[in-house]
């Protein structure tokens, strides 16, 4: 939650406008650590996604049931073919902060608001199906796997709802503080927390599995891609585990003369993580290794998760520009200027990156050029879910339901493309 950035002043006085401090992360970075082995090219061409299976369920179902769409948090959704114009099809007035999308599954909605409720509505009409007093403070996006629906809040407590009835099936009280959204992967739950730890929940079990110590508080979420479950905390290290909880690999990032912070959820693809940090640097490391691919400066705090899409990284900045950059090489393709600072996370829908600034609009940017295809007047961190019907964009304080004025259509993305490897 972005009133919780108290550490921002601090920050402030380590980060110099053009990047001086943030050089100092790309000094240490090349000097230190693994190798990284070379990027795999031949994936470019491809559509970065989970495994064939796991696509063609979301495909059948017209799912989107975690925040970044899949295990991988690239926020790239290949069955959607929506393009603008839109219409206005419903509003639904929260009255209550709205920072984290929601997740849609088959024909429900389902979303935290800051003080504490997760919702669930019809998505074709925004009736309330149920509503759900986690009585704490909230700031992610729920998952959905199976029957249940599952969610965190700043009390410390997870949850596992009935996703038809909102009923409480089971939950664990006592963590830290929860703002990263659960990880659904093999019968377990995967989040971090501000007590420094990262937890592996069984869904059966409804127990602890294991928990891993970092350095400092986990605020991000968890990302999966070929067994490889990563996340950065805010003692400026990434972290990749496996599946039992090993630590595959650690990657510190700063120096002697830098600080930095990780708050954004990692996306995974071309056997790459990408992630920014509150240093102002855009990171891509080796999935395997660990070892630094590339870093990108900007002038600002990073705490928006990227999207990645055919060969394009997509990150905002507290600098008020919003970047598209080469995934192998890190290189600056274009920037948009968005009027202030870019906090939340873009998503990719048919060709177009949607993004939303602290000025209260959401643009549709052509992903390959950065041009204006389409804006509306509202909208303030994370922007848009949808299925293939509708466009979900999340105002600050209202969720909007948008339908194309033309036919929906299939989207540039063939199924080929979107069932390859990545």
């Amino acid at each position: 939650m972005h009133r919780r950035f108290l550490v921002i002043d601090i920050i402030a006085a380590l980060v110099v406008v053009g990047g001086i401090v943030a050089v100092g992360f790309v000094i240490v970075g090349r000097s230190s650590g693994p190798k990284a082995t070379p990027f795999p090219t031949q994936q470019l061409t491809q559509a970065p996604s989970p495994s064939p299976s796991s696509v063609a369920a979301q495909l059948a179902l017209g799912n989107w049931p975690t925040y970044g769409y899949d295990a991988a948090r690239t926020r790239f959704n290949p069955a959607i073919g929506l393009r603008p114009p839109y219409r206005v099809k419903w509003r639904f007035r929260a009255h209550d902060l709205l920072e984290f999308p929601p997740s849609i599954f088959r024909d429900s909605l389902y979303f935290s608001t800051e003080h504490g409720y997760v919702y669930c509505l019809d998505a074709a009409t925004s009736h309330l199906r149920w509503r759900f007093n986690l009585h704490a403070k909230s700031a992610s996006t729920p998952a959905v796997a199976g029957q249940a629906v599952y969610a965190g809040s700043i009390g410390g407590r997870l949850v596992a709802l009935d996703r038809r009835t909102g009923r409480l099936l089971w939950q664990i009280s006592g963590l830290g503080a929860i703002e990263s959204s659960p990880l659904v992967w093999h019968g377990r739950l995967f989040f971090g927390s501000l007590d420094d730890h990262i937890y592996a929940v069984g869904v059966r079990s409804h127990r602890i599995v294991w928990r891993y110590a970092t350095g400092g508080p986990v605020k991000g979420s968890v990302a999966e891609l070929d067994g490889h479950f990563v996340v950065g905390s805010y003692d400026g290290a990434v972290y990749c585990l496996a599946y039992d909880g090993s630590l595959l690999w650690r990657r510190a990032t700063g120096g002697l003369l830098s600080s930095n912070q990780f708050y954004a959820t990692p996306a995974l693809a071309y056997d790459t993580a990408y992630l920014g940090g509150t240093g102002g640097g855009i990171y891509a490391f080796d999935l395997g290794n660990g070892g630094l691919r590339w870093s990108f400066t900007t002038g600002g705090y990073v705490y928006s998760s990227p999207a990645v899409w055919r060969n394009l990284v997509f990150e905002g900045s507290y600098d008020d520009y919003f970047y598209a950059l080469n995934a192998a090489s890190g290189k600056l393709v274009w920037r948009f200027y968005a009027g202030g600072p870019v906090s939340g996370s873009p998503t990719v829908l048919d060709g177009i990156v949607y993004v939303s600034s602290f000025v209260g609009r959401t643009w549709g940017l052509d992903a390959r050029s950065g041009h204006v295809l389409w804006s509306f007047p509202d909208g303030k961190y994370s922007p848009v879910t949808a299925d293939r019907r509708t466009l979900y964009l999340n105002g600050y304080h209202t969720l909007y339901a948008l339908s194309p004025k033309g036919p929906a259509r299939l989207p540039h993305a063939s199924r080929a493309q979107a069932l390859g490897p990545g």
